[in-house]
């Protein structure tokens, strides 16, 4: 009996990795686990820990918690973590010489991030974002709608977290010891990424402390504060987006990722990797390399958008880091003297986080692959030799699929990169229905990981193909920077000039094409069914369809005055010009719109139009709405509706593209 394939309901059979985190021996790693629980509809996450010299490994929490951000004490005696249990998260400390974890901290309600140790051993500094006074509760504890939203900033709602209060994230510190916890900074700005010095006196972040700071998402500044008296220091750096703060061992220099060329598009100027010193003396490195040191990978189990902060040498001469490239994600290092970078990893590895011992002789990293989900990976940093330290999903062994086939092909003189995953048993004296899927962005990149979604649409015997169109990233700042202006092309003539090359190698059914795609590919979705009748059924998810409501109505909508070079008040016919929705009555491909109705980064107003449109124009059309899900529905939602949309998504491409019985 053959093996079934991958199917919709195994989505709930992964086990999803995250965070490892090496002790200070280097002989330890506690690292995160998240399932999905179908009973409860929610998912849960754990600590495991692992000796790399064994084969085994244990849980270290367990229930039905939301346990994250493990972090070793410099001793390698206890653990920090973030735990969520029922409705208030706090954080714990579990002795790893015996004993239960108990919490440290008491804090109101609010969201805790990015746990630091200092060198001591003595505190740990977070960022706390406290519940603001003004957002009521039920007596269970649960979140009541208030009686009305005052609003007066421009930034009061961010997808994934819903309307913005009137609190934002600072630096806090608690003493170990006591549990008491205070704020070290205030004011009504964000700060991110605390880093210790190595002296314990002062602790160094990411802010933009302007009274407009709003309207200024891309000019973040960096200051240090004093432990002894809370006093603030702005360092000397250029402007620019800033991420991934880390101190040099001698507490001279910090290294951050980011760019001096803000509000050019977003994603279109690449991170570099920058330093600079007490004495405002500062270098950016990797220009030549024409790639992003920003983790760019898409996927539905492989989480994108995890800034891994840069780690200095033992000597402070090198910096380890990761690049976005050509669908691979590889963490490298820079010399700082040379400025010659050279990779660590693979050039084709997709490396998500890493952690390296004291010594800077070996490391584990969290990887994605093709072949398989993701996993950890130990790493000799000395030879480059790896080897997968867990195996968390076996189930795919009993699974009949075949991983997706990595293809370059040409339009034009442009050299384009792309994969294609073919059914289980394959037969290449067969013609096939294809579905052509567009990442989102737009300036990300699909690459050389576990798609999930990929393989149960060739297990439904679809050929599938996704690529990496212009305006994508990891292929140098020209490729990305060539949709500024204009969304719609060149990426159109790329993607079909991908459909063509699949079609070219003979077991494609050129008149059962489909297409689908999210956000930014979900736009392309809508262009392409407004332009050509090339495709026999389409599906665009959380799309957009017009870009002059889409200033008003996104979260960051605003952003796009860089995009489009003005706001659609002086760009009207720009914006007219690339929105999907001004060429409506050109479509008749049968469309399904998938949409969640929480969704603030692409408003769901934008599925409405599409729908509203093409029923008055009695078109093949119908509307699925996910109630509560925000944007990123695919990635993290609720398992059941993240099942359902799946279905729906199979459901419609059968009922157009399959022959037949």
């Amino acid at each position: 009996m053959s093996a079934r394939r991958i199917s919709i309901s195994d989505l709930l059979r992964f086990r999803l990795v995250s965070d490892p985190q090496l002790s200070p021996d280097g002989q330890r790693v506690v690292f995160v686990v998240e399932r999905m629980s179908a009973r409860e509809k929610r998912y849960h996450s754990h600590l495991f820990l692992k000796n790399l010299g064994s084969r085994g490994m244990r849980p270290l929490t367990r229930g039905t918690v939301q346990d994250s951000c493990p972090r070793w004490s410099p001793d390698g005696k206890q653990i920090a973590f973030i735990s969520k249990r029922e409705e208030t998260s706090q954080i714990w400390i579990l002795p790893m010489e015996g004993g239960e974890a108990y919490p440290l901290t008491q804090l109101p309600r609010g969201q805790i991030q990015s746990l630091v140790w200092s060198p001591a051993g003595d505190r740990i500094a977070f960022l706390f974002h406290p519940t603001g006074k003004e957002v009521p509760f039920t007596k269970d504890g649960k979140p009541e709608v208030p009686v009305y939203r005052h609003i007066r900033d421009i930034y009061y709602r961010l997808d994934g977290q819903g309307w913005r209060d009137s609190e934002t994230s600072h630096v806090w510190v608690v003493d170990v010891s006591t549990g008491r916890s205070c704020a070290l900074v205030e004011g009504p700005y964000e700060d991110a990424f605390p880093s210790w010095s190595p002296d314990g006196t002062e602790i160094a972040f990411i802010s933009f402390r302007e009274e407009d700071w709003q309207l200024r998402l891309e000019e973040q500044d960096i200051y240090s504060v004093s432990l002894e008296d809370g006093s603030l220091r702005k360092w000397s750096a250029p402007a620019g987006p800033k991420e991934g703060l880390s101190f040099s061992h001698d507490g001279r220099r910090l290294a951050y990722l980011g760019h001096q060329r803000p509000y050019h598009s977003w994603g279109s100027v690449g991170y570099l990797l920058n330093t600079v010193d007490r004495e405002g003396k500062h270098r950016s490195y990797g220009q030549d390399l024409d790639r992003t040191a920003y983790p760019l990978t898409l996927g539905d189990i492989t989480p994108a958008f995890a800034l891994a902060n840069p780690v200095w040498s033992q000597d402070d001469r090198e910096i380890y880091y990761i690049l976005s490239s050509e669908g691979g994600q590889p963490l490298v290092k820079t010399d700082l003297e040379t400025g010659k970078t050279h990779p660590v990893t693979d050039p084709e590895q997709v490396v998500i986080s890493f952690a390296l011992d004291f010594r800077r002789e070996r490391g584990v990293f969290h990887g994605a692959r093709l072949d398989r989900p993701d996993e950890l990976y130990r790493l000799s940093l000395k030879t480059g030799d790896m080897a997968p330290l867990t195996n968390l999903n076996p189930f795919l062994r009993y699974r009949n699929w075949v991983p997706a086939q990595e293809h370059w092909f040409q339009n034009g003189e442009q050299r384009l990169q792309g994969w294609l995953v073919l059914p289980p048993d394959f037969d290449g004296s067969r013609r096939y229905p294809m579905i052509l899927n567009i990442h989102g962005g737009p300036r990300c990149q699909y690459g050389r990981t576990f798609y999930h979604e990929m393989y149960v649409l060739a297990a439904a015997g679809y050929v599938v193909f996704y690529m990496n169109p212009r305006g994508s990233q990891g292929y140098g700042e020209a490729f990305a920077d060539a949709i500024t202006g204009q969304w719609g092309e060149p990426a159109m003539s790329d993607l079909m000039a991908g459909v063509d090359y699949v079609l070219s190698l003979g077991f494609v059914d050129a008149n059962r094409l489909g297409v689908t795609g999210g956000s930014y590919g979900g736009y392309m979705t809508n262009w392409i069914v407004t332009h050509t009748d090339r495709f026999a059924a389409a599906v665009t998810q959380r799309c957009v369809s017009d870009l002059r409501s889409m200033f008003g109505n996104s979260d960051v909508g605003w952003d796009l005055a860089y995009e489009f070079g003005g706001p659609p008040w002086e760009e009207e016919d720009t914006y007219r010009h690339w929105s999907p929705i001004t060429y409506i009555e050109r479509c008749r491909t049968p469309l399904l719109i998938i949409h969640s109705e929480n969704d603030l980064r692409c408003n769901i107003e934008q599925g409405d139009q599409m729908f509203t449109a093409l029923k008055f124009l009695k078109r093949d059309v119908e509307y699925v709405r996910f109630p509560e899900e925000f944007h990123g529905l695919s990635r993290h939602g609720r398992p059941d509706r993240r099942q359902a949309r799946l279905q729906w998504i199979v459901d419609w491409f059968n009922r157009y593209l399959q022959e037949p019985a």
